[in-house]
Formats: structure tokens, C-alpha cells, sequence
């Protein structure tokens, strides 16, 4: 009898064993979240894209803009083409809104080509224009196309680690047979679990830090723009329900560039890495700072306390503090680069639009897009300054 329980346990061990090595595996692919990331970085293309444009139908008198735009077109082109020949594209096969990116991001190929492939001449500003909203349109799609992705990553993910803890639940019991057959077979048995419950606490770890680097800035630490969007949301929700103020604070440096220019990129990240430094320092612990991209940055004040007359000079006292702080000069000493004795001193001002909001009609994009007008105005007006959205 002993040896005809042997004889089955082996098999239907070395079974569970097989399927549980597995499971682990598809776990801890490279490829599991390869279409997600490549989604996220084809929504970082079109706000790209999005930003040149509008840029270039702003300043005309800058021919420079358009072959920035071109050149932005031509990355998210790249990036489009990457996606739709790509093999993980299968994962993704079925989602009617994969479609319809395909759809939109193919129309808008077929009618920016003619237009920003290459730099014309005479730039065609109406057929910009109407680029403009196609990307924008576009951008709302891809975002919601990365927001499925995830969530099918977190369902995949989650079903495979049920099918890791039946198994091993299996396992557990099957040793506590073997146990009782041997003791060596028992002491094998009980490192495996070991190893098992191992494996699968460094893939929760493993899951927990890519979630946060899916919503945060890599070099910074900051918030991502999907997750300002998230507390935006959230934020007008409280409005409403709340009657409370809230207020969106954009901040794009005036004199970045040159420090990139002069001193190289690392120069460049570890200016990124201070003005980071400095915007958390000048705000509560509860408003959420975030990076947009380049030298793009935002500040959301969700809840502002006091009376509704002194909204707005609570909301220009903040983004003065912000201004005052970034515009101080900046002593960086980045590795391996030819500086200044003591550092590279460098002093980069900012330009401030503000959008202040109470139980608002405007959606997210909306305010937004608001307090981005406001943002360029302060801008085109010559930097170092902060407008207020009307």
C-alpha cells in the first residue's frame, strides 16, 4: 500500500511542481507588461506631439517650432508603427478601444504626412490646427487604451497568482502525505513551499514597484501626468460635494535649455532633480506636484481653506513662494562634466499659469487646458511671471 502511494504521489508531485515552475515563469516574462509600456510611451509621444503643435500654431513667427513639431511627429510615428507590428499586440487584439486608437492614430498619419513629415516652406497653420484636435482626440483614446492594458495586466496577474497559491495549497498537502512516507521526501517538500512563498513575494514587490513607476516621474519622483489627472478628478468630485476651492498651478521653465546645451544632459537631470526639491518644499503635504514631461510641471491645491474672497490670493501667494523658490539660482556638480570651479551656477526663471476651480462645469482636460492658455500667456509675456486664468 505504502509503495502504490508512492508510486502515484511521485508523478502528481512532480506535476504540481511542473505547473507551479510554470506560473512563476509567465509571472516574471519581461514581455507581461510589454504592451503596456509601449502604450505608455506612444501616450508620452502624443502629448508630445501635442505640445509641439501648439507651440508652433502659437508662435508663428518661430519657423524653428515647426521642425520641432515635425521631428515630434516623426518619434510618434515610430512609436505607433512599434505598436502596431509588434507582437504584443495580440494581448490587446480584442479591446475595441485598441481599435479604435488604430483607427484614429492611421487617420491622423494619413493627414498629418503631407504636412509635418517634412518641414514645408510655407507651413499649412489651418491644417495644424486641425491636427491639433485630432491629436487631441487621439490622446484620450491612448489613454484609456493604457488604462486597459493595466487593468488586463492586473486581471492576467492576479489570476496567475491564485492558480501559484492553489497549487501551492496542493503541494502543502501532498507534502504532508510524503511526510508521513519519509522524512527526507518531507524535508524536500517543505523547501519547495519555502521557495514557492518566496517567489511569490518577490513578484507582489516586483508588481507594487512597477505600479508606482507607472504613475510616477522616473528621474523625479514626482506624480505622472495620468496621476495628476487622477487627483484632479478626485479633486473636482470633492468640489461638488464639498464646496470647496481647488486650483491646477502649471510651471514651465523659462531657462532650460542652455543648461542642457552648455553642460549636457546629466546637468540637465540634476536641475530636474532640484526644482522637484524645491516645489514639494513650497506646498502642503496633501496638494500633489507633479512632472508633465521636459520642464513641464504642475501643482494641484485640492482643497483650499478659507473664505471664498481670499481664494485667490491664497492661490497667488503659492505660486509666488513657487516662483521665488525656482527662480534662486542653482549650484549643480554633475559627475565626469566640465564646470565651474565649486559647480555650475545656473539661474532659471519660470512662467506660471494658474486655473482656480469651485464646483466647476470644466472637466479635467478642460482645466487643464485652461491653466496651459494661462501658462503660455505668462510665457509669450516674457517669463518669469504668473497669470491668472479668467
Amino acid at each position: 500500500m505504502i509503495f502504490l502511494l508512492i508510486l502515484l504521489g511521485i508523478p502528481i508531485f512532480g506535476w504540481l511542481q511542473d505547473r507551479q515552475a510554470h506560473s512563476l515563469e509567465r509571472l516574471t516574462r519581461p514581455s507581461f507588461s510589454g504592451f503596456e509600456w509601449n502604450a505608455f510611451k506612444l501616450e508620452l509621444r502624443v502629448l508630445s506631439l501635442r505640445s509641439a503643435l501648439f507651440e508652433a500654431l502659437m508662435r508663428p513667427d518661430a519657423p524653428q517650432l515647426i521642425e520641432r513639431a515635425s521631428t515630434q511627429y516623426n518619434l510618434f510615428f515610430a512609436q505607433f508603427s512599434m505598436i502596431d507590428n509588434g507582437a504584443s499586440r495580440e494581448t490587446m487584439q480584442d479591446a475595441p478601444i485598441f481599435q479604435t486608437v488604430l483607427a484614429q492614430a492611421q487617420a491622423l498619419i494619413k493627414q498629418a504626412d503631407p504636412v509635418l513629415e517634412s518641414v514645408s516652406p510655407v507651413p499649412d497653420y489651418p491644417a495644424m490646427q486641425r491636427l491639433l484636435d485630432q491629436v487631441d482626440s487621439l490622446h484620450i483614446n491612448v489613454h484609456r487604451l493604457v488604462i486597459e492594458a493595466h487593468e488586463r495586466r492586473y486581471l492576467q496577474s492576479s489570476q496567475l497568482i491564485q492558480e501559484v497559491t492553489g497549487l501551492g495549497n496542493y503541494l502543502l498537502v501532498l507534502s504532508s502525505v510524503v511526510l508521513v512516507l519519509g522524512i527526507g521526501w518531507g524535508v524536500s517538500a517543505m523547501r519547495n513551499l519555502s521557495l514557492t512563498l518566496q517567489r511569490q513575494q518577490q513578484f507582489k514587490e516586483l508588481y507594487l514597484h512597477s505600479s508606482f513607476h507607472a504613475s510616477h516621474d522616473f528621474l523625479t519622483g514626482l506624480a505622472n501626468r495620468r496621476l495628476l489627472y487622477d487627483q484632479l478628478q478626485h479633486a473636482l468630485a470633492s468640489s461638488k460635494r464639498h464646496n470647496a476651492h481647488g486650483a491646477v498651478i502649471l510651471i514651465d521653465l523659462d531657462n532650460f535649455k542652455p543648461i542642457n546645451d552648455t553642460y549636457g544632459h546629466d546637468a540637465g537631470d540634476m536641475l530636474l532633480v532640484e526644482v522637484a526639491k524645491r516645489m514639494k518644499n513650497c506646498v502642503r503635504d496633501v496638494d500633489t506636484v507633479a512632472r508633465l514631461g521636459g520642464d513641464e510641471f504642475a501643482v494641484l491645491l485640492g482643497q483650499i481653506d478659507g473664505p471664498a474672497a481670499d481664494v485667490n490670493g491664497t492661490v497667488s501667494m503659492v505660486s509666488q513662494k513657487l516662483l521665488d523658490a525656482l527662480s534662486a539660482p542653482y549650484l549643480l556638480t554633475p559627475l565626469g562634466q566640465k564646470a565651474e570651479p565649486g559647480g555650475i551656477r545656473h539661474v532659471c526663471t519660470a512662467s506660471v499659469g494658474v486655473a482656480v476651480f469651485f464646483r466647476d462645469e470644466l472637466n479635467a482636460d478642460q482645466i487643464i487646458k485652461v491653466a496651459d492658455a494661462a501658462m503660455y500667456r505668462a510665457k509669450q509675456l516674457g517669463g518669469n511671471r504668473i497669470e491668472l486664468a479668467t
